[in-house]
Protein backbone atom coordinates (compact mmCIF):
# COMPACT_ATOMS: atom_id res chain seq x y z
CA UNK A 1 0.00 0.00 0.00
CA UNK A 2 1.09 3.53 -0.67
CA UNK A 3 2.03 5.51 2.40
CA UNK A 4 -0.52 8.08 3.50
CA UNK A 5 1.67 10.04 5.92
CA UNK A 6 5.10 11.59 5.45
CA UNK A 7 7.11 13.38 8.11
CA UNK A 8 8.38 16.80 7.14
CA UNK A 9 10.05 19.64 8.91
CA UNK A 10 7.52 20.74 11.50
CA UNK A 11 4.85 18.09 11.04
CA UNK A 12 3.30 15.42 8.86
CA UNK A 13 1.95 15.58 5.32
CA UNK A 14 -1.22 13.54 4.82
CA UNK A 15 -2.50 12.26 1.49
CA UNK A 16 -5.81 10.38 1.66
CA UNK A 17 -7.91 9.24 -1.28
CA UNK A 18 -11.53 10.29 -1.66
CA UNK A 19 -12.67 6.78 -0.68
CA UNK A 20 -10.53 6.92 2.45
CA UNK A 21 -12.00 10.29 3.40
CA UNK A 22 -15.52 8.87 3.06
CA UNK A 23 -14.62 5.82 5.16
CA UNK A 24 -12.92 7.91 7.86
CA UNK A 25 -15.86 10.31 8.00
CA UNK A 26 -18.00 7.25 8.71
CA UNK A 27 -15.62 6.39 11.53
CA UNK A 28 -16.37 9.79 13.08
CA UNK A 29 -20.09 9.11 12.71
CA UNK A 30 -19.63 5.77 14.45
CA UNK A 31 -17.77 7.38 17.35
CA UNK A 32 -20.35 10.14 17.69
CA UNK A 33 -23.11 7.51 17.96
CA UNK A 34 -21.56 5.54 20.81
CA UNK A 35 -23.54 6.10 24.01
CA UNK A 36 -21.39 7.45 26.84
CA UNK A 37 -22.09 4.92 29.57
CA UNK A 38 -24.29 2.31 27.98
CA UNK A 39 -23.80 -1.42 28.29
CA UNK A 40 -22.67 -1.70 24.67
CA UNK A 41 -19.35 -3.23 23.46
CA UNK A 42 -17.86 -0.05 21.95
CA UNK A 43 -18.90 2.03 24.95
CA UNK A 44 -17.37 -0.47 27.37
CA UNK A 45 -14.15 -0.61 25.33
CA UNK A 46 -13.77 3.16 25.39
CA UNK A 47 -14.61 3.38 29.10
CA UNK A 48 -12.04 0.96 30.45
CA UNK A 49 -11.60 0.50 34.18
CA UNK A 50 -8.88 2.65 35.69
CA UNK A 51 -8.85 0.74 38.98
CA UNK A 52 -9.31 -2.94 38.24
CA UNK A 53 -9.70 -4.13 41.82
CA UNK A 54 -11.58 -1.15 43.22
CA UNK A 55 -14.96 -0.53 41.56
CA UNK A 56 -15.77 2.36 43.90
CA UNK A 57 -12.54 4.22 43.07
CA UNK A 58 -13.06 3.44 39.41
CA UNK A 59 -16.54 4.99 39.41
CA UNK A 60 -15.22 8.01 41.31
CA UNK A 61 -12.44 8.48 38.74
CA UNK A 62 -14.93 8.32 35.89
CA UNK A 63 -17.29 10.70 37.69
CA UNK A 64 -14.50 13.23 38.07
CA UNK A 65 -12.71 12.78 34.74
CA UNK A 66 -15.31 11.70 32.19
CA UNK A 67 -16.23 15.27 31.24
CA UNK A 68 -12.61 16.20 30.64
CA UNK A 69 -11.97 13.03 28.63
CA UNK A 70 -15.12 13.66 26.59
CA UNK A 71 -13.99 17.25 25.86
CA UNK A 72 -10.52 16.04 24.81
CA UNK A 73 -11.99 13.38 22.52
CA UNK A 74 -14.31 15.95 20.94
CA UNK A 75 -11.38 18.31 20.34
CA UNK A 76 -9.45 15.48 18.67
CA UNK A 77 -12.46 14.64 16.52
CA UNK A 78 -12.75 18.28 15.39
CA UNK A 79 -9.11 18.19 14.26
CA UNK A 80 -9.75 14.87 12.48
CA UNK A 81 -12.82 16.31 10.74
CA UNK A 82 -10.89 19.43 9.76
CA UNK A 83 -8.17 17.33 8.10
CA UNK A 84 -10.83 15.41 6.16
CA UNK A 85 -12.71 18.60 5.26
CA UNK A 86 -9.53 20.15 3.89
CA UNK A 87 -9.41 17.47 1.24
CA UNK A 88 -7.31 14.90 3.04
CA UNK A 89 -4.16 16.25 1.39
CA UNK A 90 -2.40 18.73 3.58
CA UNK A 91 0.17 19.39 6.23
CA UNK A 92 -0.59 18.60 9.87
CA UNK A 93 1.35 19.91 12.83
CA UNK A 94 2.67 17.21 15.14
CA UNK A 95 -0.13 18.11 17.58
CA UNK A 96 -2.76 17.70 14.87
CA UNK A 97 -1.18 14.40 13.82
CA UNK A 98 -1.32 13.21 17.44
CA UNK A 99 -5.04 14.06 17.57
CA UNK A 100 -5.60 12.30 14.23
CA UNK A 101 -3.80 9.24 15.59
CA UNK A 102 -5.91 9.19 18.76
CA UNK A 103 -9.15 9.27 16.73
CA UNK A 104 -7.94 6.47 14.44
CA UNK A 105 -7.10 4.39 17.50
CA UNK A 106 -10.39 5.17 19.22
CA UNK A 107 -12.27 4.14 16.09
CA UNK A 108 -10.30 0.92 15.74
CA UNK A 109 -10.96 0.03 19.38
CA UNK A 110 -14.69 0.74 19.03
CA UNK A 111 -15.02 -1.26 15.82
CA UNK A 112 -12.99 -4.12 17.25
CA UNK A 113 -15.32 -4.26 20.24
CA UNK A 114 -18.38 -4.25 18.02
CA UNK A 115 -16.84 -6.99 15.87
CA UNK A 116 -16.29 -9.10 18.99
CA UNK A 117 -12.49 -8.87 19.16
CA UNK A 118 -11.25 -9.68 22.62
CA UNK A 119 -7.94 -11.43 21.96
CA UNK A 120 -5.57 -11.39 18.99
CA UNK A 121 -6.74 -14.78 17.73
CA UNK A 122 -10.28 -13.43 17.27
CA UNK A 123 -9.04 -11.44 14.27
CA UNK A 124 -8.65 -14.59 12.19
CA UNK A 125 -12.26 -15.57 12.88
CA UNK A 126 -13.73 -12.32 11.55
CA UNK A 127 -15.51 -12.20 8.20
CA UNK A 128 -13.14 -10.96 5.48
CA UNK A 129 -14.68 -7.49 5.25
CA UNK A 130 -14.28 -6.89 8.99
CA UNK A 131 -10.69 -8.22 8.91
CA UNK A 132 -9.93 -5.85 6.04
CA UNK A 133 -11.34 -2.89 7.97
CA UNK A 134 -9.31 -3.73 11.07
CA UNK A 135 -6.18 -4.30 8.98
CA UNK A 136 -6.65 -1.01 7.14
CA UNK A 137 -7.03 0.97 10.36
CA UNK A 138 -4.04 -0.84 11.84
CA UNK A 139 -2.01 0.01 8.74
CA UNK A 140 -2.97 3.70 9.01
CA UNK A 141 -2.06 3.72 12.70
CA UNK A 142 1.29 2.08 12.00
CA UNK A 143 2.07 4.46 9.13
CA UNK A 144 1.22 7.59 11.13
CA UNK A 145 3.00 6.35 14.27
CA UNK A 146 6.12 5.61 12.24
CA UNK A 147 6.12 9.08 10.70
CA UNK A 148 5.48 10.78 14.05
CA UNK A 149 8.42 8.83 15.50
CA UNK A 150 10.68 10.13 12.70
CA UNK A 151 9.76 13.69 13.55
CA UNK A 152 11.02 13.39 17.14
Amino acid sequence: MQRRFKSTRGGIDVDLTDDEKVFLTGLLDLLAGIPAAADEPASRRLRVPVYLDDPESNEEWWRLMEGELHAARNADRRVFQHILDEGGRQHMSNEEADAFLRVLNEGRLALGARFGLEVEEDHDQLPEEQRDIMDYLGWLLEDLTSELSRSL
